[in-house]
């Protein structure tokens, strides 16, 4: 099995970043009017486990060893975001929240085991090709 090892990313700001824009697209997603429905009953929660999967994902490879960090910032981002839905007319619910942090967790397990390398490679490249031309 892998060990975390700090993220050290060259251009570690703009991943942070983009991570934050998805978070921005997921708070709109959650929070409109009358979002897209699939039809299938309690399609939101594989939704919900999907969608902080990938953040978990995510941060957790960028931020890495930091995952306690990401765990407790992603949960209470859905935490957030459930209560804004009741003080907007949309439903909260706990099992939303609960599908949100099984999947940080499952995706905070799948950067320690290595799901970002592709992330680590780009960034490497990059930097090396700017600090080259430089």
């Amino acid at each position: 099995m892998r060990h975390a090892r700090p993220a050290g990313f060259a251009m570690q700001r703009l991943w942070v970043g983009l991570g934050l824009v998805a978070c921005g697209v997921l708070l709109y997603l959650c929070l409109m009017p009358h979002p897209p429905s699939v039809g299938i009953h309690n399609a939101d929660k594989l939704e919900h486990f999907l969608a902080f999967g990938i953040l978990g994902t995510w941060f957790a490879g960028v931020l890495a060893p930091r995952y306690l960090a990401v765990f407790i910032g992603l949960v209470g981002f859905g935490a957030a975001i459930e209560v804004i839905q009741g003080l907007v007319g949309r439903d909260a619910d706990l099992f939303d929240l609960a599908a949100d942090t099984l999947g940080v967790l499952a995706g905070i397990g799948a950067a320690r085991l290595g799901a970002l390398d592709w992330l680590r490679y780009i960034d490497a490249r990059v930097a090396a090709n700017r600090n080259s031309a430089g």
